[in-house]
């Protein structure tokens, strides 16, 4: 009966030292063959994803290696299980801009590009990009206000506050890409801090010509608002400074989200991923979800971080084949690494010139695509999947195929870390 006592004492004690932890956090790894889709000779980055109904929505970036200049989009839906759905082709305008939104509202698939406005659609039905009318840059929106934010660059930053019902508008200089909503009062999260507004209405009133779509409309010069007016900080991290600094913060706020009715942060410190809640004016570590994550956020895309008050959906990147995303929703957390197959090319020690020249003098002066194909197989080069009509995009053609439509074909060989050759037959 002693023994039986002593056991239950120390069980108890076992017991009480283990805490739950708040969050379920899960780790898992999709494979992406992407050998068939993309071009060799390149690197493969992810740029934009999204997660709906399940899938992957994802742009992947293509630059070639080597000093070869191919630069393209290829824009992929995957599955939960690494499987490619679906390879839609990209609109050009988003194929030839650095700067571009990929979001979800209103339970459909956006596109915006920041230089030109164009906007775009993805039909499900017929899975194929649609140009409609621009749509705003809202990052956020209740039955109350609409949330705006707009970067000037060195000239500063709004986020306006849009009355519904009286269609005023209220204005702040502060950074409002990240937004919750709790207990009535809205939140904005940067790296360094988080900001409490308390009640929109008590934020400076616009004037009519720094209204929204006054201000997206004029092709004229804008600055950031100034005023802070009607918000305070409720949380700041003095170590993580916006301008150049050669002290490191000690931590950095990922962003915000909410769960039973509290507000998390996910925030990073030089070693781990912590989720953390605000008490007192300082971050409070709840739950250490693991290592630090490379989160990366594209430039310019900002308009889909809000999606839904107690979820979130972020990219992260290991290496030049390695990326993943953080899917938060409430209590869960998804941590989802996704590995694509794409190397570099293997180095052959020779770019195989004297044995193509000797090809050469011993066919007759015209060699086929098809000769081209069996000669590069033999030799080790990669056929780059760049097949054109036409020679005008080559200066090095002779002059008097200036007017005459050739198809043309490239392969690549990589001699060593320091010498590639490329081919064009």
């Amino acid at each position: 009966m002693l023994r039986l006592k002593i056991i239950l004492f120390f069980s108890l004690i076992i017991l009480s030292g283990i805490k739950a932890q708040p969050f379920d956090v899960s780790v898992d790894t999709i494979f992406l063959n992407i050998h068939e889709v993309v071009r060799p000779g390149a690197r493969i980055d992810l740029t934009h994803a999204v997660k709906f109904n399940d899938n992957y929505y994802c742009f992947f970036k293509e630059q070639g290696l080597y000093s070869f200049k191919i630069n393209t989009r290829y824009f992929l839906i995957i599955s939960g299980k690494g499987e490619i759905i679906k390879n839609i082709e990209v609109p050009d305008n988003i194929k030839n801009t650095v700067y571009f939104d990929f979001f979800i509202r209103d339970n459909s698939l956006l596109a915006k590009t920041y230089m030109d406005h164009k906007s775009y659609y993805l039909d499900l039905d017929a899975l194929e990009w649609k140009e409609i009318k621009e749509v705003d840059d809202r990052v956020y929106e209740d039955e109350a206000f609409a949330i705006i934010y707009l970067d000037f660059g060195e000239w500063g930053q709004s986020t306006w506050f849009i009355d519904k019902q009286t269609k005023k508008e209220y204005v702040l200089g502060a950074e409002g890409t990240i937004v919750n909503k709790l207990d009535g009062k809205y939140y904005l999260t940067t790296g360094a801090e988080v900001r409490e507004i308390e009640n929109p209405l008590l934020l400076k009133q616009c004037k009519k010509d720094y209204y929204y779509r006054k201000v997206k409309r004029e092709d004229a010069f804008y600055e950031g608002a100034t005023s802070l007016t009607g918000s305070k900080v409720i949380y700041s991290d003095t170590t993580n400074s916006p301008w150049f600094s050669f002290e490191k913060p000690r931590q950095i706020i990922i962003t915000s989200f909410v769960d039973s009715n509290k507000l998390y942060q996910l925030y990073s410190d030089k070693n781990s991923t912590h989720i953390g809640k605000i008490e007192n004016g300082k971050l409070i570590p709840v739950q250490n979800i693991g290592k630090r994550y490379s989160i990366f956020n594209w430039y310019y895309s900002y308009r889909g971080k809000n999606l839904n008050n107690n979820s979130r959906f972020l990219m992260f990147r290991e290496d030049n084949n390695t990326f993943g995303f953080i899917d938060i929703d409430e209590q869960h957390i998804e941590i989802q690494y996704l590995i694509h197959n794409q190397d570099s090319l293997k180095y052959l020690g020779t770019d195989g010139f004297e044995m193509l020249f000797n090809h050469i003098v011993k066919t007759s002066n015209n060699i086929s695509l098809l000769q081209a194909d069996s000669i590069e197989n033999e030799l080790g080069g990669i056929d780059m999947r760049d097949h054109r009509k036409g020679t005008s995009h080559n200066g090095f053609y002779p002059g008097i195929y200036a007017s005459k439509d050739f198809e043309t074909k490239s392969f690549i060989k990589v001699e060593s870390q320091y010498i590639a050759q490329t081919i064009e037959y």
